[in-house]
């Protein structure tokens, strides 16, 4: 350590022909320290570990009911038929795919990177040090809130446009129709539950918004003052 020190202060040494070597005791320019970029794996490590058990334990929860479990149920007769969450943007556009094979890869391929994003979105408070962004917890529970409120506005509304005027031949027919339809839709809807996929993912969207709103109000002091 000494030698380092001594090999550093020496460095304003010079050499002249007549008068032999002059040197001055010179301090060495401080050394700049460059932060080091912390490694992706260490930095998905820390973050999982921050995310704590609870966390860990509601995204797992969510994942596996999105994409590995059904989360709307059709049963008729022996026949039963599952729909899986990240197929609903296919069922909200067309409800009768709730009782056949959803086959729209685009849909199947748009809607499903949006419940990766929300799925991975409670991952950005602890990435970005900021208040606002523990509310990123709520984005899977949203994302089922307003897929539900679609269905439900696209499954209960008038299946053909009235027309301006109602009591023409063809304003009775469509009146006809939609009442028919809106029986057959009361009597298939005794035929569709929610299934273990729907209510596993619920359980863990609401737990991951209660630690989103925990930590949001927990972080308000600090960041206030």
């Amino acid at each position: 350590m000494l030698s380092r020190k001594l090999s550093m202060r020496i460095l304003g040494c010079q050499s002249r022909a007549n008068s032999g070597t002059l040197c001055r005791i010179v301090d060495a320019p401080p050394r700049l320290e460059v932060p080091q970029r912390e490694p992706p794996i260490g930095g998905a490590l820390r973050v999982l570990t921050e995310l704590g058990g609870t966390a860990q334990v509601a995204m797992i929860c969510i994942a596996v009911g999105w994409f590995f479990m059904n989360t709307l149920t059709v049963t008729l007769s022996a026949l039963e038929h599952g729909v899986r969450f990240f197929d609903l943007s296919a069922v909200i556009a067309d409800p009768t795919r709730l009782f056949f094979d959803v086959d729209t890869p685009w849909h199947r391929m748009a809607f499903g990177l949006t419940c990766l994003a929300c799925l991975a979105a409670p991952l950005t408070p602890h990435w970005v040090k900021q208040r606002s962004a523990w509310l990123c917890y709520l984005a899977p529970l949203a994302l089922m809130l307003i897929c539900a409120a679609l269905l439900y506005l696209r499954t209960s509304g008038e299946f053909f446009e009235n027309p301006s005027d109602a009591n023409s031949l063809s304003g009775n027919l469509i009146q006809f129709a939609n009442g028919l339809v809106r029986r057959g839709s009361d009597l298939m809807s005794r035929h569709i539950s929610v299934g273990v996929g729907g209510y596993l993912a619920l359980i863990g969207s609401v737990a991951l918004a209660v630690q989103g709103v925990r930590r949001f109000r927990r972080t308000a002091p600090a960041q206030d003052s």
